[in-house]
Order: structure tokens, then sequence, then C-alpha cells
């Protein structure tokens, strides 16, 4: 299929999933009555990111974000209620090409052709019979818990099939591998089928008929300028820099100490030898980059914002306050406090 062997082009070192996703994910759980900001600290994922345009969060997060944000809400089916609720805009171009695409087919097609643009671990089948067509979705390197994101695409997928047609289609079949479990009937009742569980793939299939019925809201300019859109987004994605992502994985890990070369090397899923033969390859090193997130952060930090100097100097991962103090004199030439008045007199 095209869209597996675009999936499989995509660098896999540093799997990674669109952080609007996440900040729609973040919207659902609030529904709950759960603020789920500390919960993406708990996973390890930087909530500055949410609202900065084409941002990405590491996979590795996102996972644990599903799994801390399921055990919050106490729903099994929080992908359900995702996949209820999410907008279109929220899947970059991919939502808005499908908000003009021309039929269900077509619906089906876009999806399996970019769900790269929402997760890089996540490939979508298109697989078609005498019958109709169906979508199947998998996740590379397992799925999260309850294959939540799974169930999202598939109820998303359902749900702009619904309102593109303006009437109540109803799916051939639905099988997800989640196991039978109190509650799961909602999936019934969502899908309006009997949904199999325990099955071998997570899928939603539909008739012939429903495929090609033509949908009013048609317009093929806008699908070609949203698909020029997806494919230079993932074209950029995919030419970016392996420092770059070691740049997003000292950030992520500072909070928890200093990063060490070992702990990064892992979570890419690389030996040491590796992660250095790449950054050396872009003329790079570990303890540069280190160091210029630390200069960057601090920077802003001290600019901005009112967190003691103590405070800062632990996030950036130092735990002796003078080792941030000489790392100050170093970066600005004058003390972490000196450099924040420096900046207040700037302002004013």
């Amino acid at each position: 299929m095209a869209q597996d062997s675009y999936a499989a082009s995509l660098d896999p070192v540093s799997p990674s999933v669109l952080a609007s996703w996440i900040r729609a994910l973040c919207q659902t759980v609030r529904g709950y009555g759960c603020d789920p900001l500390p919960l993406m600290v708990g996973a390890g994922l930087d909530a500055n990111r949410l609202n900065v345009p084409e941002a990405r969060f590491p996979m590795i997060g996102v996972r644990r974000f599903w799994r801390l944000a399921i055990e919050a809400t106490g729903d099994p089916l929080l992908g359900l209620r995702l996949g209820e609720e999410v907008q279109p805009a929220t899947l970059h171009g991919l939502g808005l090409a499908i908000l003009a695409c021309g039929s269900l087919s077509e619906l089906m097609s876009l999806v399996a052709r970019y769900a790269t643009v929402l997760s890089t671990t996540m490939y979508i089948s298109l697989r078609h019979d005498a019958g109709g067509s169906a979508l199947v979705v998998n996740t590379l390197g397992g799925s999260e818990m309850n294959h939540a994101a799974r169930i999202a695409m598939l109820a998303f997928v359902y749900r702009q099939a619904c309102k593109l047609s303006q009437r109540q289609v109803i799916p051939s079949f639905v099988t997800l591998g989640m196991p039978p479990a109190p509650g799961t009937e909602r999936l019934d009742q969502y899908f309006h089928v009997p949904v199999t569980l325990g099955a071998e793939a997570d899928a939603i299939g539909f008739t012939y008929a429903d495929t090609i019925e033509p949908y009013a809201s048609a317009n093929t300019m806008l699908v070609g300028l949203n698909e020029k859109a997806i494919r230079d987004y993932l074209s950029r994605l995919e030419r970016s820099l392996f420092s770059d992502r070691v740049l997003t994985q000292i950030q992520d890990m500072l909070p928890s100490g200093e990063p060490k070369l070992v702990d990064v090397a892992t979570h890419l899923g690389l030996s040491v030898r590796t992660l250095q033969r790449k950054l050396r390859q872009e003329n790079q090193s570990f303890q540069a980059l280190l160091d210029q997130v630390r200069r960057t952060l601090a920077s802003d930090w001290l600019s901005h914002g009112n967190l003691a100097v103590v405070e800062i100097g632990y996030r950036l991962g130092f735990s002796d306050p003078s080792n941030f103090c000489r790392a100050c004199h170093r970066w600005f030439c004058c003390s972490p406090s000196e450099y924040r008045q420096r900046c207040l007199q700037l302002v004013t």
C-alpha cells in the first residue's frame, strides 16, 4: 500500500504525535472535570508546546499521557470520547481536506494516505472487496492503552462520514482489538452496529453504495490545496535534523534532572555510539546541544515570568544552584539575578 511505504520511509528514530491532537485530548479530559496539565507533567510532556503551530510530542510520552488520562477520568473508552469531540482542523490539512472531499471513498483514501501527519507510528490500510471498503488502523511499536488512539481515529472517521453525507450512515462492521469489558456497549451505541471486540484488527467497513455517494460539500480545489499543505509538512518532518530531535528529547528530560547521553540514546532507541555518530554528521555534540537548550530556556525564564532563580536552575537540571550561577556567567557574563534585572530594565 502507498501509505504503508510512506510510513516506513519516515525516520523511526523519534516517533511523534501532532501537538494539536494532544491539545484536543486535553480538552476532552477537562470535560471529565480533570486537569490535564499535571498528567502531562507526569507523562514528561512539555505543555508549552501545545500552542506552538505544527509542534509534535514524542510518542513515548504520549502513550504515558493516554494511560494517565484514562486512569484519571476512569473512562476506558476515552478514545471514543475524543473521536466524538475532536474537530477536523485538529488534524492539520488532513482534517480540512476531509471537509472538502467528494465522497466517503475519498475520505477514507485521504485518511489512509496521510495518517502519519497525526502520528508517525500510525499507518492505515484501505481494503476493498465486492461488498465495500474498510479502513484498518495500526500503530507501530504497540498501541495506546485500550487502543485509545486507534478507536479515536475510527470514531472521528465515522462522525465525518455521517456529517458529510448529512444522514446516519450505518457501517457494515466495526472490529476492535480491545477485549470485552463493562461499559463497552457505548461502542455499539455510537457506531450503530454490534462492535466485535477482541478482534485481530481495529477496523471499520462501509458498503459500496455508501462509499460512492457524492457529498454536496465537495470542493476539489480545496482538497488539492490541503493535500499540498500536508505533503509539504510531512516533507519538512522527514527532513528534520536529527539534532533537532535530540534537542527535543533533552528539553523533555530536563525537569527530571540533567539528561545523560545514555538516557537520551535509550529514549530514541539508539546506542550511544550511533547517537554520537549521527550528531557528528551534523557537526554537533551532545554536550553542546544540552548547553544550547539550557541557555535558551534560562534566557526565556529569566526574562519572562516570575519563577525563582533556584527553581529555574532546578528545571534546567542543575542540582546545585552554584552550577547554574556559573553557567549564567559563561552564557551572559553575569549572575542569573543580574541577567533578570538587565532584561527588566530593557523592557521598561
